[in-house]
């Protein structure tokens, strides 16, 4: 092998391998944003967004942008909840140039509200920005399956009312919202 090819060979194993390290530490993010809500460790959590984030729910629920906004809106929500436990499932990552990705990420969250135990299933559609502190999340949507009390599940899970928020039903966005969810249902 020459020099040159054997330092293009090198400059690719770099390149992957920073690609590998990249994906553990937006992984970690991902997980480390679970662990903040379940721990009430506010800081930790405003620690993990960029300064202009966007945290939004996709029905319009909730939507905060820049940080100011977002230590508002969770010191409210974290003074509202009993004990909660979220945890992710599967993340896709599209990294999409140097510094910036996206993703997907399933999970499910068990909440105390208000004296009540709050199931939900959501997928958390990501942009995420390397900074100097590493990667952070710039934006994140949350669209649920479903949002309502443990009791109401197994009742409430074929309704497309599957959102009870705040004394609210609300239409679940997924599966409904997909165009491959409505090709099946024609």
């Amino acid at each position: 092998m020459s020099v040159e090819e054997t330092s293009q060979t090198v400059r690719d194993l770099s390149g992957r391998v920073q690609r590998l390290e990249d994906r553990f530490a937006i992984n970690d993010l991902i997980a480390d944003y679970c662990s903040a809500i379940d721990d009430r460790d506010l800081e930790k959590f405003l620690a993990l967004f960029t300064e202009d984030a966007v945290l939004r729910h996709k029905d319009g629920a909730m939507s905060v942008a820049g940080k100011p906004a977002i230590r508002d809106y969770y010191s409210a929500r974290f003074a509202a909840y009993g004990v909660t436990y979220h945890y992710p499932h599967a993340c896709r990552l599209i990294f999409e140039g140097r510094g910036r990705a996206a993703g997907v990420v399933t999970g499910h969250a068990e909440m105390g509200v208000e004296g009540r135990l709050v199931i939900a299933a959501i997928r958390y559609t990501d942009r995420y920005r390397q900074t100097d502190a590493g990667w952070r999340f710039a934006q994140r949507e949350l669209a649920f399956w479903y949002y309502m009390d443990l009791a109401e599940l197994p009742n409430g899970f074929q309704d497309s009312f599957r959102k009870h928020y705040r004394g609210e039903r609300l239409p679940a966005e997924l599966p409904e919202t997909l165009e491959t969810f409505k090709s099946w249902r024609q």
